[in-house]
């Protein structure tokens, strides 16, 4: 499945220019980028005859109408607003809303990391994983559906824990503190890490309400992938991605 924002329809757009919007009945659309699609007068299109109900906005955002979670009626959506899910809004500093950003500086940052070593094959493939990991976190935030199992560079849950905590073992060397003389691709990688640990807090205050945990497989996926993150910068440093030099 996947998860079309905003900004990715923004893109599709100006790339392709687009009048037409085509998306799979498995794929989710967000109410603000229902709502782009909408501004520019264009057209979402749904793979085959029945929409995903997760696509179709509420009956009452189709007739113009919000509402908040204290179940205030709008009839247009306040700039400090905007969706949680659905026709409901809250205001921008929301939990669910300020992790939702965090995943977004992540995957922003996985990116740029990409486009600064993209000679390096095994690096990008990486990365590659872990922005598609990043996105079905995210995906299962929005839409409330669980995040099953997977595995992240080719390591199931255990044999993440098992290298981040045994880097002697499985790399030659003890525990890695964060250095300059590391090189830029440690230092891109050690961001990543710590972007990921942000977002993992913020996952916590967005689902732990006194003592309860709402989302216990965002939570966990969080921290394998600063986890995941770590163990690149071991590969790094062991050479699997290449050796440091002046361009990358």
């Amino acid at each position: 499945m996947a998860v079309y924002r905003e900004d990715t329809i923004r893109q599709m757009i100006f790339r392709d220019h687009l009048s037409e919007i085509h998306v799979k009945k498995e794929d989710y659309v967000t109410p603000q980028a229902r709502a782009y699609i909408e501004d520019m007068r264009l057209t979402l299109v749904v793979e085959g005859e029945a929409e995903n109900p997760d696509i179709r906005p509420a009956k009452e955002q189709q007739g113009g109408k919000y509402v908040g979670l204290d179940g205030t009626v709008y009839r247009e959506k306040p700039e400090q607003m905007t969706h949680l899910y659905g026709n409901t809004l809250v205001e921008k500093t929301h939990p669910r809303i300020v992790l939702r950003g965090k995943l977004d500086t992540l995957e922003a940052q996985i990116i740029c990391l990409q486009a600064c070593y993209g000679a390096r094959e095994k690096l990008v493939r990486d990365l590659d994983e872990a922005l598609a990991f990043t996105r079905r976190v995210l995906s299962c935030e929005v839409t409330g559906k669980p995040l099953g199992a997977g595995r992240l560079l080719g390591l199931d849950e255990g044999g993440l824990r098992e290298q981040s905590h045994n880097p002697q073992k499985y790399f030659g060397f003890g525990h890695i503190l964060p250095d300059h003389r590391l090189g830029g691709v440690c230092a891109g990688l050690n961001l990543l890490r710590a972007l990921a640990r942000e977002a993992e807090l913020a996952a916590v205050a967005a689902f732990c309400k006194e003592g309860q945990v709402q989302r216990g497989d965002l939570l966990q996926a969080l921290n394998r992938l600063s986890s995941a993150f770590y163990i690149m910068m071991c590969r790094q440093k062991a050479g699997q991605y290449g050796e440091e030099t002046e361009n990358g």
